[in-house]
């Protein structure tokens, strides 16, 4: 799979653009992360894992920032062509650069003489891109980016008033959070599964299989931590009793930690924030329970995951994805397949599949204005110590990152009440907040060691000059990565439905649609410019997705496009599993088994996980 050459100190890796599944790295010593964090677009992370302690440095090599790609004198690899087929060429330049780039963002030298560390570079292709790229950003684009991004941000506190955005009618706050576990299954950004450091390491594709569960970390520790048990082959943490024993769960309702409170994660992002670590745990926990009733079924290994994973399939296609995306659009996909992303109308089945850029930078973060400043109740499980509500802080506090965890662990009066965010029967939960562009400050203004560093940056507030904005960063990453405009990918999915003859329709939002409701300042931004050349003429892809749920769907779910988009791409990454809950795009007959314990004869809901997970109802 790999065609390998000597430069000089240096090593050249041809990686083959198509379907490649491992990379050979000669010194052992390198690993290369696949990240999509937080506005900062698609990029391939080098680590190198230093033998003699647990630094780790990082660089990316591909970013879209400009202190990786400088405009005046960006890195650039070529394109070959060997007996392989085409691949990504590192020359020696190119390494000692990137060399150099690891220590400028690190803030360190980088290694020197033919003794250094890193001596090998690879890079793997995990994301696609479907629309031809949009013309390059100038520096007036960028401006104009950067001023949207700061004025889509508001204060709304939380006094009501006609400006308060309103929550949406029948998604519960949890689907929020099972959306960006989703996500990570998608992206993941440490794809490798070894307890030693990799001679091999795996291309891991955008498949829905639960591998953020099922596939253990680099370095994996020998000893589990105190506190980490492990059942059915997947491990969880012990939470500090702090609240009485009225609590539904074992006690073991964290993600696994070391002691001083590191996740032991395949995706360490499940552990950015407590909802989503929390929501990881409640997956953990249905496994668990799962893979204990089949074990009495005599199925081999593989069929048993495979039977844990198709229930999971099942909450996302049965469940998930009919709240948000629109009704007509589901059937259509699930009925007759896909027609834009990952076409299902050839012979040959789904065997790997890459995520489109134009979702993972843009469409599929509309999950980020899903979320609520606040959450209450949050916790009312425990009479002795209850929670009465958890906002945004709490949320990203109770993690390592956060500072939060009390000597790395978490305490239990602060894990999901899942009843207040699901919904126990007879009771409303707290909602996820209604897709639209009313962005709040406290949920956009996000600490700085989530990100990656950028020459863009600006802070949000002089009071939080420690703090990147969220908005700004997810429309210039849009740019820098030459995403098309709303309007011109509507067109192109449009061309493919019709080719396909589906009567489906993706109707193109008017200039007028696309202000900004109650924000003047964002607005006049969206007016700037030339008629044809403004943002409501041209609209950056993440808030065109945006207004139209917020205009077709009344916040409560996605528009056409939208809609189209994630639904395809939930499809082929489900498809790319190899379960057979889609087959050459067709949605199949699903029935769930029967021990499971699930209310329908045809569907798993989130609800049957829940209740699996965690043997109570909901």
């Amino acid at each position: 799979m790999v065609i390998q050459r000597e430069l000089g100190e240096y090593d050249a890796i041809y990686l083959p653009i198509s379907f490649c599944k491992c990379v050979f790295l000669p010194s052992g010593s390198v690993m290369i992360d696949m990240a999509s964090l937080h506005g900062a677009g698609y990029r391939v992370v080098l680590r190198e894992q230093s033998a003699a302690s647990d630094r780790v440095r990082q660089a990316d090599l591909f970013g879209p920032d400009g202190l990786i790609n400088p405009f005046d004198d960006p890195v650039v690899v070529s394109i070959v062509l060997t007996e392989r087929g085409s691949a990504l060429r590192i020359s020696d330049d190119v390494a000692r650069r990137i060399d150099d780039l690891i220590g400028r963002s690190q803030g360190t030298p980088p290694p020197s003489g033919p003794t250094a560390a890193i001596r090998s570079a690879a890079l793997l292709r995990i994301y696609s891109r479907l629309a031809a790229m949009a013309p390059a950003a100038d520096e007036n684009m960028l401006d104009r980016l950067g001023r949207l991004g700061d004025a889509l941000l508001k204060s709304f506190g939380f006094a009501g008033s006609s400006e308060l955005p309103k929550s949406m009618t029948k998604t519960p706050a949890a689907y929020t959070y099972l959306g960006q576990f989703l996500a990570h299954e998608m992206t993941v950004y440490h794809p490798t599964g070894s307890n030693r450091p990799p001679s091999m390491i795996l291309a891991i594709d955008s498949a829905i299989d639960l591998k953020t569960i099922f596939l253990r970390p680099f370095n994996f520790p020998r000893t589990l931590p105190e506190g980490v048990q492990e059942a059915e082959g997947l491990i969880l943490s012990e939470t500090i009793l702090d609240s009485g024993t009225r609590f539904p769960g074992s006690g073991l309702d964290d993600v696994p930690r070391r002691p001083d409170g590191c996740p032991i994660l395949f995706e360490p992002r499940n552990d950015q924030n407590l909802a989503v670590s929390q929501t990881h745990v409640a997956v953990t926990r249905f496994a668990q329970a799962a893979m204990r009733i089949l074990q009495k079924s005599g199925l081999s290994e593989d069929d048993l995951h495979r039977t844990v994973i198709r229930h999971f399939q099942s909450v996302v296609l049965q469940d998930y994805l009919p709240r948000i995306v629109d009704p007509e659009t589901y059937a259509d996909v699930m009925e007759h397949g896909r027609v834009y992303v990952a076409p299902s109308n050839g012979n040959d089945p789904l065997t790997s599949f890459y995520v489109p850029t134009e979702f993972s930078t843009a469409i599929f973060r509309f999950g980020h204005a899903m979320v609520q400043d606040c959450y209450a109740p949050w916790n009312t499980e425990n009479p002795d110590k209850t929670v009465q509500s958890a906002l945004a802080s709490d949320l990203l506090g109770f993690s390592f990152a956060g500072g939060a965890l009390t000597r790395g662990r978490l305490l239990q009066s602060w894990t999901t009440d899942w009843g207040h965010m699901l919904g126990h029967p007879g009771e409303t939960p707290n909602m996820a907040r209604a897709i639209g562009t009313a962005l709040s400050e406290s949920l956009f203004c996000l600490p700085e060691d989530l990100f990656q560093p950028s020459i863009f940056d600006r802070p949000c507030l002089d009071a939080q000059a420690s703090r990147i904005n969220l908005a700004r960063r997810t429309l210039l990453a849009g740019a820098l990565t030459n995403l098309p405009t709303g309007q011109t990918l509507a067109q192109l999915v449009q061309t493919e439905l019709d080719r396909a003859g589906s009567p489906c329709r993706i109707p193109i939002l008017p200039p007028d649609a696309l202000v900004i409701p109650d924000n003047q300042h964002a607005t006049d931004i969206m007016l700037e410019g030339e008629v044809g050349a403004r943002f409501v003429d041209q609209t950056p892809l993440w808030v065109y997705i945006l207004r139209e749920a917020a205009i077709c769907g009344d916040g409560n779910r996605l528009g056409p496009l939208g809609s189209r988009f994630v639904a395809e791409t939930l499809s082929a990454a489900v498809e790319a599993s190899g379960t057979g809950m889609i087959v050459k795009g067709i949605r199949q007959r699903f029935e769930p088994y029967p021990n499971f314990g699930g209310r329908s004869k045809d569907k798993f809901d989130y609800a049957d996980l829940l209740t699996l997970a965690f043997n109570t109802g909901f």
